[in-house]
């Protein structure tokens, strides 16, 4: 979690820095400038749970652990060995525990109910992640955040953090799923 304050704080920083320096240097400009960084930072993290609540009210038979659309692919897979998901997933924090349940820890590999529930929990993750990483296109809505050099870094900076908790739960779909189907579990391959 500390990682993701840092690295907001510092695009705020450096948004209102950019902002400031192009709206004249004066004082005035630099006040403006904050109030559109750290606004369009708050704003965009109040649209991201607003969404996050909506999609968590959807059916869960849309999320169910053996729905072929959360099935992962090989290219997809290779994609995410280049990445070295592996090596960095450890420094993206695990939020499960807003939603009421954690998915750092898969617990007892046997146990088909908790494996079923951690696919699902992963595929609500996947859906909010994606959809949060482009809820910053909606900031030019704003007037405040219209001036390019406001919205499109609060929107790279949101794209950014959304894509590597979706990237993670995307690579650890498949041996979910070898599990899950190893323990009794329908899914579709």
């Amino acid at each position: 979690m500390l990682l993701y304050g840092t690295v907001i704080l510092l695009s705020d920083v450096l948004i209102l820095v950019l902002n400031g320096f192009l709206r004249g240097g004066e004082p005035s400009a630099f006040g403006s400038a904050a109030a559109a960084a750290f606004g369009g930072t708050l704003l965009v993290i109040a649209i991201d749970g607003a969404f996050a609540f909506l999609i968590r009210r959807l059916p869960e038979k849309w999320f169910a652990p053996g729905a072929w659309i959360f099935r992962v692919g090989k290219k997809e897979r290779a994609f995410f060995g280049k990445l070295g998901v592996k090596k960095w997933k450890h420094l993206v924090p695990e939020l499960g525990a807003l939603s009421g349940f954690r998915k750092d820890h898969i617990g007892d590999t046997r146990d088909r109910e908790r494996i079923g529930r951690f696919l699902l929990e992963s595929n609500y993750g996947v859906v909010i992640h994606l959809e949060n990483a482009l809820c910053g296109l909606f900031l030019p809505l704003f007037p405040f955040l219209r001036p390019f050099a406001v919205w499109f870094p609060v929107f790279f900076v949101n794209l950014f953090l959304h894509l590597l908790p979706a990237v993670i739960l995307r690579y650890n779909t498949p041996p979910l799923r070898l599990l899950f189907r190893r323990s009794g579990g329908e899914v579709s391959d």
